[in-house]
């Protein structure tokens, strides 16, 4: 399949003095198997070398976007998201990273499930470094219509 026939995906990262895992989380991004990304970077007022680690990458699907004043978190990602042009949207926090083939599997379940609207998944929480770590929500979880069930756990 050509690149031009597969959607657009916009990753979205709110950034807040993240720089202690910035670089990996965007490593996890920019390294996906799954190409036709954008990533929106908001720097929702860094005060730490998240520019200037994000500005090292020299990659043209990177948007960076400096807001003027300290934002809330879900007033940042809206602003990051209307500046999106994603047929899908994805968002990721700065201490977060991704296994290298993530776009690419979920976007497969989506062509095989027509009418998904929201996707999750399962994720390691990290003690101190990779090899140390705890798989979260390994228990069957939730499937259909599961709106309310996430909110009340919000996972």
């Amino acid at each position: 399949m050509k690149k031009e026939n597969k959607p657009l995906v916009s990753v979205i990262i709110n950034c807040h003095n993240g720089e202690k895992f910035l670089k990996d989380c965007i490593s996890s991004i920019i390294n996906q198997t799954y190409s036709n990304l954008e990533l929106i970077f908001w720097d929702n007022k860094s005060e730490d070398n998240s520019a200037k680690i994000i500005k090292e990458f020299e990659d043209k699907r990177i948007k960076y976007f400096y807001s003027e004043k300290f934002l809330s978190l879900y007033e940042a990602r809206n602003k990051a998201i209307n500046r999106s042009s994603g047929e899908y949207i994805t968002i990721l926090d700065t201490d977060d990273l991704w296994e290298n083939n993530k776009i690419e599997k979920q976007l497969d379940f989506f062509e095989k499930n027509k009418n998904a609207k929201i996707l999750y998944t399962n994720y390691y929480i990290f003690k101190d470094s990779k090899d140390n770590c705890k798989l979260f929500l390994k228990n069957k979880k939730p499937y259909g219509k599961i709106t309310q069930e996430l909110l009340n756990s919000n996972s």
